[in-house]
């Protein structure tokens, strides 16, 4: 019976775990690490608003003039300052009339100076001939370059790869900055190319272009929109015939209320307040376009609006129509959508609604004669396809109220055939 005395001593030297009185536990730090389930997220911070006009960088570099005076940065060596020779050749001949100074390296200066593509060369001590920049911009720097006491330029480029030396450039006294900006890094610049060799490298997603190319590539951005934001030609873009509209001699404005996505529309009683207040403050007629699907909300829109002085065109027209309708407007109020993209490309006075629903900073209409209203929604862009997904009562429109859309066509500064619009 030995066998079974040891076994029953066995047993009773029960585990801890099936023990009475179970081991005590080390209370953890924070309790809701003994939970079962993780804890709830903290709610959403509720989003802002802040209705008013958007001013982008085209806008703001249409402000600095037809010809404004450029400050090319290259603190590079000799080999990288030769590259850049293309880019600044291209800057050259789109700024025919502008001051270009130069902005490099003592021992590039009297080789810049020989090229003839400078106004002015100017010479700062910083990249060494051998070897790399500082890691950081030393404080010491920045302080010589205040010495340097460079003339105010309207527009500064910044012709070197990397982004390390950007407080050098957010030093200067310019009024708009252009240049690489590396990825996930605040930059300060007011127009910028993603850095490319550094994330090719890390991401593998694609291969750098040849140096050269690149610097070509960010002067020719700073071109375009530098020429986005001026007076030119209409874009070819082939005109319909033209329906018959009001007969009003000083001419009539397009109201294009219709959208793809419900989440970029605008109130109808907001249209119907800024159609009436248009034609008791103007002559203008008024034409309201749109597909058949807008039928009929710009019905709506033109309800109990004066029928000499109002067409509604909606699903009479096609694109080329559409063009010719408001190739010939006075002016063009429409959303997020392509009749304010076609009357920015026709030159026409157009004021879009933009809504939260896209990045502002992409799809704004681009013109000399552009005006963009947002309500400027934190939570924007949502990119949400329904407005029955918002959870904020599409704040990004019904904050906009037609005084806000009154005031950006004031903020256009034209009178459309001597027509005060506000």
């Amino acid at each position: 019976m030995a066998w079974f005395r040891d076994l029953l001593g066995v047993w009773r030297q029960r585990p801890p775990e099936l023990s009475a009185e179970p081991p005590a536990v080390e209370q953890a730090a924070d309790p809701a690490a003994t939970l079962p389930f993780p804890a709830p997220p903290a709610p959403a911070p509720e989003p802002t608003f802040a209705p008013g006009p958007w001013r982008g960088p085209l806008a703001r570099l249409a402000e600095l003039g037809p010809a404004p005076s450029l400050l090319v940065v290259k603190l590079d060596h000799v080999g990288d300052f030769v590259t850049a020779l293309p880019a600044v050749r291209r800057l050259r001949e789109a700024f025919p009339a502008s001051r270009v100074t130069l902005l490099c390296a003592p021992f590039v200066r009297d080789f810049a100076a020989a090229t003839g593509l400078f106004d002015a060369v100017r010479a700062f001590d910083y990249y060494p001939a051998r070897g790399h920049p500082p890691a950081a911009v030393p404080p010491e720097a920045l302080a010589a370059l205040a010495v340097l006491d460079l003339p105010p330029a309207d527009i500064a480029i910044d012709l070197r790869h990397a982004d390390d030396a950007r407080p050098l450039l957010a030093a200067l006294p310019v009024r708009f900055r252009v240049g690489f900006a590396g990825l996930h890094a605040g930059h300060g610049l007011d127009l910028a190319l993603p850095e490319m060799e550094a994330s090719a490298r890390t991401g593998g997603l694609f291969a750098p272009l040849p140096a050269g190319v690149r610097l070509s590539a960010l002067a020719e951005v700073l071109v375009s929109a530098f020429r986005a934001g001026q007076s030119h030609p209409p874009a070819p873009i082939t005109l319909g015939a033209l329906p018959a509209l009001p007969d009003v001699p000083d001419g009539y404005g397009v109201l294009a209320p219709g959208a793809r996505l419900a989440i970029k529309l605008w109130p109808v009683e907001y249209w119907r307040a800024l159609a009436a207040r248009m034609l008791a403050e103007s002559p203008l007629g008024l034409v309201l376009t749109g597909t058949a699907e807008d039928a009929p909300l710009c019905a709506a829109i033109a309800e109990g609006l004066p029928a000499d002085r109002v067409a509604n065109l909606a699903g009479r027209q096609d694109l080329a129509g559409l063009a010719a309708v408001i190739g010939g407007a006075r002016v063009v109020v429409a959303l997020d959508s392509a009749p304010a993209h076609l009357a920015a490309a026709l030159g026409r006075p157009t004021l879009c609604l933009f809504s939260g629903l896209a990045d502002i900073h992409s799809w704004a209409p681009a013109g000399p004669r552009v005006a963009v209203v947002s309500a400027h929604a934190s939570c924007a862009p949502c990119f949400l396809s329904d407005v029955a997904d918002c959870a904020h009562g599409h704040g990004c429109m019904t904050r906009l109220t037609p005084d806000h859309a009154l005031a950006g066509l004031a903020a256009l500064g034209l009178e459309f055939a001597g027509v005060r619009l506000h």
